[in-house]
């Protein structure tokens, strides 16, 4: 049996390299472009989050994963947006140009790809920081449940 050779990486993190990643979303959502549902989705989620959790989650990403989610920045001081589901959905389909009726399947896609890049207790941190509209789904693709559609 051959043992298969990974890039690690030290941040705590669990993930590899960008073409790793943007492939996990690719798989999840073939007919979006990868780079783009990444930003959609982690835009939004950084307007909703607090600056703290934020800072933490990018920290576990590798650095050239880190060049696409890192597009979207606020203030790191900056509380967390009131925003309910119907705004953050629209956020996602606006940046990302498609319907909101997608937007859960692309927020499943995402995160799916984001949790094989974090460990388990950055994943619960962040559960614990998402209203019950997102969190649903952050927790169901961390357990690779069927895609929604």
């Amino acid at each position: 049996m051959q043992e298969q050779e990974t890039q690690s990486w030290s941040g705590l993190g669990v993930g590899t390299d960008r073409q790793s990643f943007l492939n996990k979303v690719a798989e999840q959502l073939p007919d979006y472009e990868p780079v783009k549902a990444v930003e959609a989705v982690f835009c939004a989620l950084t307007e909703r989050l607090p600056g703290g959790i934020i800072q933490q989650l990018l920290e576990q990403l590798t650095p050239d994963v880190r060049d696409i989610v890192g597009r979207c920045h606020k203030r790191l001081e900056a509380g967390p947006e009131k925003l309910d589901k119907d705004d953050f959905y629209l956020h996602v389909a606006n940046h990302l140009n498609a319907e909101p009726e997608n937007v859960r399947l692309v927020l499943f896609g995402v995160f799916a790809a984001l949790h094989t890049q974090i460990t388990l207790a950055e994943s619960e941190k962040v559960a614990s920081q998402l209203p019950d509209y997102v969190k649903g789904t952050w927790v169901d693709s961390r357990r690779v449940a069927d895609r929604p559609y």
